[in-house]
């Protein structure tokens, strides 16, 4: 007979739990500091420590946390993992929600760093930037999401550690870039990992019915 607890033992789901678990961990270091250092001298740290360098690097590496990074993940799940098409589909629904949600309906009023620290907030000369609906980084809460759905996806142990910390400097090339304060970052990690797990329970529920299915059009077929 079909297992819920033997399924969510597989490899695909230990990887899934472990990506999140790890996460967590990283936004639980994200919280300390911000509890330390306070909403404005986070983001000034973060902010005021910069080169030529990695001015390049972190206005590239942003884009990781695009929506349009949406469209290579839908290209390489239908070219090579079908079956998880509506684990994606939901993710980036409920990602996309909960985001302009919290950022429009719940926190409108959220000015970005250039409003709320005008003269204290180091910009790179030519890069646009934002001014309102700061909370929570919509880029973090994406690239969350894209990340523990590939570390489910992807099925390769590595991938568990790498694809979150892709998305952790996405959350800090917000802040390098003066796009968010770091609690924005905060809550978009926690956007994301929410919505990641809430699009997997709408894949397992489908894979579920899906199965039932199958198995109603075969009753010879016994699953062991």
């Amino acid at each position: 007979m079909y297992k819920p607890d033997k399924l969510l033992q597989s490899t695909e789901y230990r990887h899934f739990r472990d990506a999140v678990l790890f996460s967590l961990l990283l936004a639980l270091f994200v919280a300390v500091y911000v509890f330390s250092f306070g909403k404005e001298n986070s983001f000034l740290y973060i902010n005021r420590y910069y080169s030529p360098s990695m001015d390049y690097v972190f206005r590239f590496w942003t884009y990781l946390g695009d929506g349009i990074i949406w469209i290579p993940l839908f290209g390489y799940v239908l070219l090579f993992k079908r079956d998880y098409l509506v684990a994606v589909l939901s993710g980036l629904i409920i990602c996309t929600i909960l985001t302009q949600v919290l950022k429009k309906v719940v926190f409108p009023d959220d000015y970005r760093p250039i409003v709320l620290l005008s003269d204290k907030v180091r910009t790179i000369p030519g890069y646009f930037m934002n001014r309102a609906h700061s909370f929570p980084s919509g880029h973090t809460s994406t690239a969350f999401t894209l990340a523990l759905l590939m570390a489910f996806i992807v099925k390769k142990d590595i991938w568990v550690y790498f694809f979150p910390l892709i998305a952790f400097f996405v959350g800090y090339s917000r802040v390098y870039l003066a796009q968010h304060f770091v609690t924005d970052v905060f809550a978009g990690m926690l956007t994301g990992i929410v919505s990641s797990c809430f699009a997997l329970l709408i894949y397992e529920k489908y894979r579920r019915r899906k199965r039932s299915d199958h198995l109603d059009d075969d009753p010879e077929t016994v699953e062991v």
